[in-house]
């Protein structure tokens, strides 16, 4: 942060020079904190894109150049709109097209959904459960729980550094 001035960047670029920024994080903070017009992929997008577009019950294991190209696609030109399609997006697949158990009857594209046309097809490989405690996961999912619901950028303060663990990754060691 010393190089940023103390500052949280604002940009995808300036924020993968933090360590431990990842492309998704990049893109997330760049978006939701700063308003910036990036395609943010987690794993609900990804659900919700695998089946309103493709019909799959499930996307791949890993985030594929293809599936970054569609969510590109998708993703309003307009900077404003780009945002809120992240954010919605984001929570249709939390709340909505969810992972076991889909609530296609209270779902707002239902109409165009590819997967429920093609009658629901079951997942073409079972999927593994993740570790979620101490991980960069968790990490992620406490940044983005507070920047979902900020209504301007967010003080650097307000992130709590996390405490080291025996279950903690190397990775998700606080920063000295």
């Amino acid at each position: 942060m010393e190089q940023h001035g103390g500052k949280v960047p604002d940009t995808h670029a300036s924020l993968l020079s933090l360590p431990g920024v990842g492309d998704y994080t990049a893109a997330a903070v760049a978006a939701f904190a700063f308003g910036r017009r990036e395609t943010v992929v987690d794993t609900n997008i990804r659900r919700v894109h695998a089946r309103l577009v493709s019909g799959l019950a499930l996307p791949a294991p890993s985030l594929t150049a293809s599936e970054m190209r569609l969510a590109e696609s998708l993703m309003p030109d307009d900077v404003t709109l780009s945002v809120r399609w992240n954010a919605s997006v984001m929570e249709l697949g939390a709340l909505v097209c969810t992972a076991r158990s889909p609530k296609c009857s209270d779902c707002p594209v239902r109409d165009s959904c590819a997967w429920l046309a093609a009658g629901e097809p079951p997942p073409t490989y079972t999927p593994k459960g993740q570790a979620w405690h101490g991980t960069d996961r968790q990490l992620r999912g406490a940044v983005m729980a507070v920047l979902r619901v900020a209504d301007s950028p967010v003080a650097p303060e307000l992130f709590e550094r996390p405490q080291p663990t025996s279950a903690s990754t190397p990775r998700a060691r606080p920063c000295r």
